[in-house]
């Protein structure tokens, strides 16, 4: 029975006899083998080096052609087989229909005299085991490419929404991806293959994200039917059961490092990003900050949000400070990580206990509100095990404090990477309702972005070629997936799922329709669909309304629709501008389950795109996203010239005293890494900190205003 299994590396097989390539001419007698393998080896030597053959070796996996009563074929870290197409076997594993009979011979070559067996033998010994071991040289190095490592994983089809159309009985109800990725062409391969021959889709999502520019290319022209829901236009191929689709270009936003210049920021700046770190350095491990913006007499404990509670974003907002620290700090701030890598191990701890550790309020808030807000109100957040994201910080560690990733803390991350991957859906290119791992779409697609770069990144410390495969794999599918989130909304308008007559203040408690109207759906009226003359229409419509929201006068093209991808799962999806409590607010979006969803009626407002922004997304988002990203920021400055202030007047929701930090945040790093802002304007958005010690955010933002004075640029790490 053949095996087309691809094996574990080389360099995991112990107590093993060497493996020898499997070309058909060596199915034979095991010392014919044996000479014709060292002839192919010197052959070898001399068409490549030794040290490139040997590390070829490490890096393949590779199992025998026909099993014959072997132990099954080993499956990678993921638990799954690795295709491959060309494969090598042990000398002791040759067939056993290879091995010579009582007379001498082979039972696999014909049989003949004892004297022509032996002229066959010196024929193939002498006459062509150099031709033969040059063509077994030369096939090796044409095939590495195909050797490379690889990763699957596989879906079941779920369809709540009719996707597949008419497509239904075509599409089968199990896909398999393949990941593979080739350096030299910085392209990421993936093979999707169906469990049923018919009607081969595309994941609705990336097919939205491919027809508004996503440079994925196929192999042929996948064919559009017709069909649209709000998850994406129905495309695939007729009458086969996959296809493999391409990405170039993501190298940029893993390989790379930031190199900074020369340039000189001004001494104050310096002195301020200096003395922020030596606060924090000063007053040891620090607690996390719960954040509290209800105004009095309105549930004012019961509204908020706690940050810096994952130690993995600890480790990467200081590491980012690090490099433009001056000597003496950056060392002092080296050790500080080293304790906070101990304290709270990325790779084991998902949130830190919020009553542990140094204020950093001036007015701490007591016991019992902080066990409120741990046990009850984020409970789910502070009981969660690491996710996803966790592995960027982790990386951005490693990569900073040079440490090599060890065996124990990779199978601690496997773990995290296999948890993070249960209840994922295909078609949506996210997660199953009820398992997405932040409960805005926006902010986990963010974070999901993160993780792939930090799980590549540990993957290539620690050598382990098919976690590295997954890790771009994973990544091809969160760049898709964000792309499309970003062009959602010009997706919208032009397939009609776009409505203007939705969710106003009277629709907020369903008191004039129910929620399947307020649901995304093919609009047929044009009356729904098409916008109105009147650029002011939609502040117009909001006259009179007690919810803070980012209304504008000027929304004529569909561009000005800078709603955000709320909400995405199998059952539809949401669009909203900001997100939190008030979470029957405006927004093209489906009802919400007080009760079910009641930590999220507490969770403070925020603003949706760059939740959780690092450097290397910022960098896609201004590479693909830059004019709906300043769309957005426009939105906001229309909405708070001020926004960047600290403890600004909050202008989202109701009966809140002020807008959250992550807001002046993120929309300051959207102006540093994907709008691309002077250094001066950058400084001027700093404002001051939230907290007399420890704000992080503040003390980032200081960074990257001194990094943009001395000027950045990103090159290969180690170059």
């Amino acid at each position: 029975m053949t095996d087309t299994s691809f094996p574990t590396p080389l360099a995991s097989v112990r107590g093993e006899s060497p493996y020898v390539f499997s070309v058909f001419l060596l199915g034979c007698h095991p010392e014919r083998a044996k000479r014709v393998e060292g002839s192919r080896r010197a052959a070898f030597r001399t068409a490549t080096t030794t040290a490139r053959f040997l590390d070829s070796l490490r890096s393949l996996g590779m199992t025998t052609l026909n099993t014959y009563g072997s132990p099954d074929p080993p499956r990678n870290w993921a638990g799954h087989r690795v295709p491959g197409r060309v494969f090598c076997r042990r000398a002791s594993a040759l067939r056993r229909d290879a091995r010579p009979d009582k007379t001498g011979r082979s039972t696999q070559c014909p049989r003949r005299s004892a004297a022509g067996q032996e002229t066959r033998r010196a024929r193939l010994n002498c006459g062509l085991a150099f031709p033969l071991g040059f063509l077994t040289a030369f096939l090796a190095v044409a095939a590495l490419p195909l050797l490379a490592a690889a990763a699957t994983l596989k879906f079941d089809l779920v369809d709540k929404v009719n996707w597949r159309a008419d497509k239904a009985e075509a599409i089968g109800a199990a896909v398999e991806e393949t990941y593979a990725y080739d350096g030299p062409s910085d392209t990421v391969t993936v093979t999707v293959k169906f469990d049923k021959k018919g009607f081969a889709p595309l994941a609705p999502m990336l097919t939205v994200a491919v027809k508004y520019g996503f440079p994925a290319e196929f192999q042929g022209k996948p064919a559009e039917t017709g069909a649209v829901t709000p998850l994406g236009p129905l495309m695939g191929f007729d009458g086969a059961d996959g296809y493999t689709w391409k990405i170039k270009g993501l190298a940029k936003y893993v390989l790379q490092r930031p190199v900074l210049g020369k340039g000189q920021p001004p001494k104050e700046l310096q002195d301020a990003l200096d003395a922020e770190v030596a606060k924090v350095l000063a007053r040891g491990h620090l607690a996390p900050w719960l954040v509290l913006v209800n105004v009095p007499g309105s549930d004012p404990d019961g509204r908020g949000d706690v940050y810096w509670d994952d130690p993995a974003e600890t480790l990467y907002l200081l590491a980012e400070a690090a490099p433009v620290l001056r000597p003496e700090a950056a060392g002092v701030l080296k050790q500080y990580l080293e304790a906070e890598r101990t304290h709270g191990p990325p790779e084991t701890r998902g949130a830190l206990p919020y009553a542990t550790g140094v204020r950093r309020e001036t007015f701490g808030p007591s016991p019992a509100l902080l066990k409120k807000w741990e046990e009850g109100l984020l409970g789910w957040r502070a009981k969660r095990p690491p996710g996803f994201w966790s592995l960027y910080g982790l990386a951005r560690h490693c990569d900073a404090a040079g440490e090599r990733p060890s065996k124990e803390m990779m199978e601690k991350c496997r773990a995290i990477v296999d948890q993070s991957l249960e209840h994922r859906d295909w078609a949506t290119l996210y997660w199953l309702r009820g398992h997405t791992p932040e409960f805005n779409a926006v902010h986990g697609a963010n974070r999901f972005f993160a993780g792939a770069v930090g799980w590549i990144r540990l993957a290539r410390m620690a050598g382990d070629k098919d976690a590295e495969a997954l890790g771009w794999g994973l990544l091809a599918r969160a760049a898709a997936l964000r792309f499309a989130m970003g062009k959602y909304a010009q997706f919208m308008s032009d397939a009609h799922l776009f409505g203007v007559n939705y969710d106003f203040q009277d629709d907020r408690a369903l008191k004039k329709f129910g929620p399947e109207a307020l649901a995304i759906k093919v609009e047929t009226n044009p009356a729904l669909y098409t916008l109105p003359k009147d650029p002011a229409w939609w502040v117009k419509k909001r006259n009179n309304d007690w919810m803070g929201e980012l209304v504008t006068w000027n929304w004529s093209r569909p561009i000005d629709n800078v709603r955000q991808v709320h909400r995405l799962d199998e059952t539809g999806v949401d669009v909203w501008e900001w997100c939190g409590t008030d979470c029957h607010g405006t927004g093209q979006k489906r009802t919400v389950d007080r009760a079910k969803d009641y930590w999220y009626t507490r969770l403070a407002p925020n603003l949706l795109p760059w939740r959780d922004m690092t450097p290397e997304l910022g960098r896609f988002l201004g590479d693909r996203l830059k004019p709906e990203m300043a769309a957005y920021a426009a939105r906001v400055v229309e909405n708070q010239p001020h926004w960047y202030a600290t403890y600004a007047e909050a202008i989202l929701g109701a009966e809140i005293g002020f807008n959250v930090p992550t807001d002046a945040y993120g929309h300051f790093l959207a102006r540093a890494w994907v709008l691309g802002e002077k250094p001066e304007t950058l400084q001027r958005y700093i404002d001051v900190p939230w907290l007399p010690a420890g704000d992080l955010f503040y003390l980032h933002k200081v960074a990257e205003t001194v990094k943009a004075y001395r000027g950045v640029t990103w090159k290969p790490a180690g170059s």
